[in-house]
């Protein structure tokens, strides 16, 4: 049983050790992203009508057309700034999952698998993911009730899109909680252990 468990732990930081190299290179990348995606909203859409409320209306039903809408019907000088915000809270929020994510695999790698460490940088990679995807969808929730002009335009089907939305965000959130929580029952069960040792 004790072989078996040593295997398990070195295959689980074998396979750690690969993933934080991916992971190492999404947070060098996400800040590139960023940086060329405000150069973009700065330069590149033109001054237009499109306001922040529209902007995120919009968003609910995002294609693979949504930037060359942008584009064409350009964006108010208020929409602009907010665009360049939401940026910038995006890539912040991904590169603070992202250091988390790459902590964790950093335990883990170590053979630290079942330590307060490990829960730790798990649970705030969680928090970050979840509250983020919240404030998310009660925004766009506000946005189009507050919209009366969708309202007639038949557009009620919004509702069901973000109804939909979180219910696939729903699956993972359950799927991520359930894990970290037999990361901490083991880390409990593995604190107990070595107190009886």
């Amino acid at each position: 049983m004790e072989t078996t468990s040593n295997s398990r732990i070195a295959a689980i930081g074998k396979v750690s050790s690969y993933l934080y190299v991916f992971n190492a290179i999404f947070i060098c990348g996400i800040p590139l992203f960023g940086l060329g995606a405000l150069g973009v909203t700065w330069f590149n859409l033109p001054a237009g009508d499109l306001t922040t409320f529209k902007l995120i209306l919009n968003s609910i039903n995002m294609s693979n057309g949504y930037w060359d809408t942008l584009k064409a019907q350009g964006v108010t000088t208020e929409a602009r700034v907010f665009l360049m915000l939401a940026t910038l809270t995006l890539v912040a929020g991904l590169e603070f999952l992202l250091v988390q994510l790459n902590q964790l695999l950093t335990c883990f790698s170590n053979g630290e698998i079942f330590n307060q460490k490990a829960v730790r940088h798990a649970r705030s990679a969680f928090n970050i993911a979840f509250f983020g995807s919240v404030f998310c969808y009660v925004t766009q929730f506000v946005i189009l009730v507050g919209s009366v002009a969708f309202w007639h335009d038949g557009k009620a089907d919004y509702f069901v899109r973000i109804f939909c939305n979180i219910l696939d965000d729903t699956v993972w959130v359950g799927i991520s909680l359930l894990i970290i929580w037999s990361l901490e029952i083991g880390t409990e069960l593995h604190e107990e252990a070595e107190l009886t040792i």
